[in-house]
């Protein structure tokens, strides 16, 4: 950036030398260098101070506390890389507990686009064959649970820490499914496989094949979820009574230096905690409790994310672009609600992804394959088919060369971003192919 402040002190030398008369020149050096430029840099000093602590005011909260995910496959995981932590513990265990993952559950991940994820849950179940005893047994689809019920934990932190809450990308977390085993629904099979049909392994246990048919190609076994927040578990290192009448303790808990790189931190410390407050590089618990266990720290790590061998799926992430004028919107709550804001906001989260929006209409109906913004309906931001209310319409241009699987899930987390300021509608998007000789 270009710096236009003016040098009074580089000035005043230069105009200095314009003076013939050495006494008046000498005169005029401490009159304006001593005593009249340490008037205007203290006057600088200030004005510097002002525009930091505006600059501070609007700092956009959200940024320490971006979200991003990826896949990688659970043999490449890589335990000592400083910015990707699994999204459940259970899935880098070589024994897992049994109640926190199924051995019998088979979790499978499927890269294909919205409409044949949709139709894939609609298949209700599959087939599994043992290999070893061809025992066959038919195993129900469903959307793997414990990824979802660590989205809804990562809620309730953000809203117990009073953190405001960012539409998370969940567009790989969706494609995770889990495939469970039906009661009373074995039989007996040869074990060799059949001629035509498609098998593959999947999940943990190497022995059992499943036919997928038409998904089959799109089958992806052994990838677990990555997201870049740590867990860690913490314990206080003092605490005092503030009040008198009544016994109240304040617990604090140190933060690395890294703080100062932008991290955010969330604390979980169970329905005891009164209040929470956070200092620079602590953290203070308020408490009717002399001691605190099972206190945990999740440390969201803002930094460029650190490479591995095998990382190299795509990273979706709730990351906006960042200006002063998005600050000051989301300070003061006013949003401008115009077509420019509204195409704003949208290049604001498309992130690598390019989405031609061509235009937008509010209807009370809208016909054929429309994408929603329900990635949050988990906050109770809920979107029905049968709602009442009227449908903010998004027409986007359909890119024929995009080939990306997630292309779709990226135009739903718009959409759903855009729910949570637009409550009065149901935001939907269509995709509109594109004619020659025009658009639509």
């Amino acid at each position: 950036m270009l710096d236009t402040r003016f040098e009074f002190a580089g000035y005043i030398q230069k105009r200095l030398k314009d003076i013939d008369d050495l006494d008046e020149r000498r005169f005029a050096k401490e009159l304006l260098l001593e005593n009249l430029c340490k008037v205007f840099t203290w006057t600088e000093r200030k004005y510097d101070a002002l525009e930091q602590r505006i600059q501070n005011e609007l700092d956009a909260a959200w940024k320490h506390f971006n979200v991003r995910m990826t896949i990688v496959d659970r043999k490449d995981y890589d335990p000592i890389n400083g910015s990707w932590f699994p999204v459940c513990e259970e899935d880098i265990m070589e024994n897992p507990v049994r109640n926190s993952i199924d051995m019998n559950i088979e979790t499978i991940y499927l890269s294909a686009g919205e409409d044949l994820c949709r139709k894939f849950s609609q298949g209700k179940t599959v087939t599994g064959i043992d290999r070893e005893t061809g025992e066959k047994r038919r195993f129900r689809i469903e959307k793997s649970k414990r990824y979802q019920k660590s989205i809804e934990k990562l809620y309730a932190l953000f809203t117990e820490n009073h953190v405001a809450w960012q539409t998370l990308h969940l567009g790989h977390l969706e494609r995770f499914y889990d495939l469970i085993p039906e009661e009373g629904t074995s039989e007996k099979e040869k074990p060799e496989k059949e001629e035509g049909t498609p098998e593959k392994e999947r999940g943990r246990n190497e022995n059992r094949t499943f036919r997928f048919g038409e998904w089959d190609k799109y089958m992806e076994s052994g990838k677990i979820l990555l997201w870049n927040i740590e867990k860690t578990s913490i314990h206080s290192s003092e605490f005092r009574m503030p009040c008198i009448d009544e016994v109240f303790y304040e617990h604090i808990f140190y933060l690395p230096q890294e703080q100062a790189q932008g991290d955010g931190y969330l604390i979980e410390a169970g329905e005891e905690i009164l209040s929470i407050r956070y200092e620079k590089n602590k953290i203070v618990l308020k408490t009717e409790k002399e001691s605190l266990e099972n206190v945990f720290l999740y440390r969201l790590y803002q930094q460029e994310a650190e490479a591995s061998i095998g990382y190299h799926y795509p990273v979706l992430t709730n990351y906006k672009k960042d200006s002063m004028a998005i600050r000051y919107s989301q300070q003061t709550g006013n949003f401008i609600q115009s077509p420019l804001e509204l195409y704003r906001k949208i290049e604001e989260m498309s992130g690598s992804y390019h989405i031609n929006v061509l235009g937008y209409e509010i209807t009370s109906h809208a016909d054929g394959d429309l994408l929603h913004g329900d990635m949050n309906a988990f906050t109770g931001t809920k979107v029905f088919g049968n709602d009442k209310r009227s449908i903010l319409l998004f027409k986007i241009q359909e890119d024929e060369e995009e080939t990306d699987y997630l292309y779709e899930a990226q135009i739903r987390y718009i959409l759903s971003g855009l729910q949570m300021e637009f409550l009065e509608y149901r935001c939907a998007g269509v995709l509109v192919k594109k004619l020659l000789g025009g658009n639509i």
